[in-house]
Formats: structure tokens, sequence, C-alpha cells
């Protein structure tokens, strides 16, 4: 895992401005959707990341441990407000994003994945996480499958 990308990564989405109401669930699956896109890309991920199949979909393994330290050193903060009928607890940059941090290709699919993913709900992004064979055939609490990632939801039209 590339730990100061997945930092960048979280600072790059928390001020995206085609992301709205980043709360954690979406900023979970974000991450997820970059690193399989860079993998579907014919690449490597962007953050090395390993994800865990909780029920709201995937979550890089260390996801929480750096959004703490980068809280904690003021990159990054966290608030809860309220967003219709649930809390959301944002995330919000307190620093621009250094784009030195990655390559041309992952900008590319970092902004890529914002784009088409930007404006929808934690509610509908771990709804289309649930159709990633990756999610699907791991196991609760269990590492999904690094070559399973390299196929997403849209291949499989009919559903898993």
């Amino acid at each position: 895992m590339d730990q100061k990308k997945l930092e960048e990564l979280i600072v790059y989405l928390g001020g995206h401005p085609q992301v709205e109401n980043l709360g954690l669930t979406k900023l979970w699956k974000l991450i997820y959707f970059v690193d399989s896109e860079a993998k579907r890309d014919g690449g490597d991920s962007v953050t090395g990341s390993e994800f865990i199949k909780y029920d709201h979909g995937p979550v890089p393994s260390r996801g929480q441990k750096h959004l703490s330290k980068l809280v904690k050193s003021g990159e990054v903060k966290t608030s809860q407000r309220t967003l219709g009928d649930k809390v959301l607890n944002e995330v919000i940059s307190s620093r621009p994003t250094n784009p030195s941090a990655f390559s041309r290709r992952e900008i590319g699919i970092i902004d890529s994945v914002c784009e088409r993913f930007g404006q929808e709900s934690a509610f509908n992004l771990s709804k289309l996480s649930h159709k990633e064979p990756a999610w699907h055939y791991a196991d609760k609490m269990q590492k999904l499958s690094p070559s399973l990632m390299s196929y997403g939801w849209e291949e499989d039209p009919e559903g898993l």
C-alpha cells in the first residue's frame, strides 16, 4: 500500500469540485472505484490498498487510520451535519491537493470517477459496489480479491 497516495487521495476527494456530500461511506466507495478503475485500465491500483468486505461495500483496510492521521494534522476536517434524515460525517479538505503525488494517468482516472460518481449518494454507491464481483464473492469482513477488482459490474449487466 502506498500510504502517501491514499492520504493524498483522501485530500483530493475532500476538495474535489464534482464531489458533493462526502461522508465516510462515500469516501471509501470512491477510493474503491478509483483503485478498481485503475486496475481495469491495465495498470496497478492508485493506492495499493487492500479492501475489506463491509455491509455497505468495500472499505480500504487502513483507510480510517490514514483519515484520522489527516484529521489530527489538520489537513482534513470532519464534521457532522444532517442530510435529509441521515447524519453525514462530512470529510472536507483543509489544504489543496499535491498533484505531483499522482501520475497524469492516475489524475485522469480519479477525475473520471469523480465525474461519474461524485453526485451520487452514499446509498447508491453502496448498491453499485455490491454488484462488483470482488465484493460479491468475498466473505464478510474478509479481504476482497485483488484479481477480481479487475472485473466490474458493468461487464455483467445481467447481475451476479
